[in-house]
């Protein structure tokens, strides 16, 4: 199965730029549509990692951000006939989440795979304004069973531990450059405690903070090697993971149990 990883420079709470920056990344990707799969975004892909929300004032333009990221990941689903995934801040029963929504074609708006980010990031005020989630969302697609996390979920494996229900573990980020060791490190020690593909997205450029991130977007295999790595510069990549690979993988070395 394809997966297709995407990284952008989100624009500081404005959706109608970033994704217009994306719709020009992706022209002469028209191949991804043969190969179908996933396209996979960033943490905060539209918005940027936007901590500064003020509930009060800020609600109507949260509600309408939302509805122009969910309408344009549909439609991107549907027009490409693959699944689209990817996080953003995401209002729902009085409170906000950084919320991970992936959609897939033809399902409506209304029916997509979702899991709220559960482990905040405390050093930039995350849990003063988004509301932690609780749950684990195992989500099965294309025949692979998928495990979703959001950037800081990746420093807590026990979080994480796959209890033999996941084949892939995506993790969706706004990683700084400061800590790229740790993005790296943290992505293969994932994928060989768990004997799972990780794929781990992370967005480029300098925020409206004066954030910096170096992207190094990138594929793990089951036995941690590295199947794909990206630089630093806005672009697409594609890398088909195999089954059969990692079944044969697991047999030999059952650790997992």
């Amino acid at each position: 199965m394809w997966v297709h990883l995407v990284q952008n420079s989100a624009s500081w709470k404005d959706p109608i730029s970033s994704l217009a920056a994306i719709d020009s990344l992706l022209l002469g990707y028209e191949s991804i549509k043969e190969k179908g799969g996933w396209l996979l975004l960033p943490e905060m892909f539209a918005q940027g990692f936007v901590t500064d929300w003020n509930l009060d004032q800020d609600l109507l333009l949260i509600h309408e951000q939302q509805k122009i990221i969910l309408d344009w990941m549909q439609q991107k689903s549907d027009d490409w006939g693959i699944t689209v995934a990817g996080s953003l801040a995401f209002y729902a029963n009085g409170r906000l989440f950084n919320r991970f929504v992936a959609v897939s074609p033809q399902q409506g708006l209304f029916s997509y795979t979702t899991y709220n980010k559960k482990h905040l990031f405390g050093l930039a005020g995350e849990d003063k304004v988004y509301q932690a989630g609780f749950l684990r969302t195992i989500w099965k697609e294309h025949l692979w069973t998928n495990f979703n996390s959001i950037s800081c979920d990746l420093r807590l494996p026990v979080w994480l531990r796959n209890r033999g229900d996941y084949q892939i573990l995506f993790c969706v980020a706004n990683w700084p450059q400061a800590r790229a060791f740790a993005w790296r490190s943290l992505l293969t020690a994932r994928a060989i405690e768990n004997q799972s593909f990780v794929v781990g997205v992370n967005r480029v450029g300098t925020d409206a903070t004066g954030t910096f991130y170096a992207g190094e977007s990138m594929v793990i295999g089951p036995d941690g090697s590295l199947l794909l790595q990206m630089n630093d510069e806005a672009g697409i990549v594609s890398c088909l993971l195999d089954e059969h690979v990692l079944a044969v993988f697991r047999r030999a070395y059952p650790f997992l149990k």
